[in-house]
């Protein structure tokens, strides 16, 4: 004949046990999750800086010149006619710039928009932002939400042909930080 224990659980001291092992896999995977998310992040604001660089390549073929959304630029890539259109005031930021410049490469002069607003990937990326006007604009952000600003060399204009366009990184700083992403356009 067969003998039965009375004990047939788990002992408090095998469920801590387990319970621990858990919370340390579980910690674990957020870490992982954390990174992954992370990667995935910069990943995306590389490719919209090379969509966005692609566009401005797409635009200098037409136009023999970069737009260049600065109040002071001159030629075909200046803004004028943005900014008698939507901004009365002078005051510029990187915001503005980043609205001026999406507006110059979605402009139906050319015989199709460089970059298109209506484009499925342009919805998950794109931030309506509101005209003193009341007409919707768009600005480009990168994977962690901030704006893509432009660059042109200030000195020496006509030697140096290229502009710059830079993603913030996950610290949203301008400023020579390491997790910043550039991309030059270089003719």
């Amino acid at each position: 004949m067969m003998r039965r224990s009375r004990h047939v659980g788990f002992t408090l001291l095998e469920l801590m046990a387990v319970i621990a092992i858990i919370f340390v896999l579980a910690g674990i995977m957020m870490a992982a999750a954390g990174k992954a998310r992370e990667i995935a992040r910069r990943k995306r604001s590389e490719a919209i800086l090379d969509i966005v660089a692609t566009a401005c390549e797409r635009y200098w073929t037409l136009n023999h010149d970069y737009p260049y959304p600065n109040p002071d630029a001159i030629g075909l890539g200046s803004i004028d006619t943005f900014r008698s259109a939507y901004y009365e005031n002078d005051e510029w930021s990187v915001e503005g710039y980043n609205v001026a410049l999406v507006w110059m490469l979605s402009q139906p002069r050319h015989p199709e928009p460089l970059l298109s607003t209506h484009e499925r990937w342009f919805e998950k990326i794109k931030h309506n932002v509101k005209g003193p006007d009341g007409r919707t604009l768009f600005k480009v952000v990168d994977g962690f939400g901030n704006v893509i600003k432009v660059q042109r060399p200030q000195q020496y204009y006509y030697v140096n042909t290229y502009i710059k366009l830079i993603s913030p990184g996950p610290d949203g700083d301008f400023d020579a930080t390491e997790d910043n992403l550039e991309r030059y356009i270089k003719r």
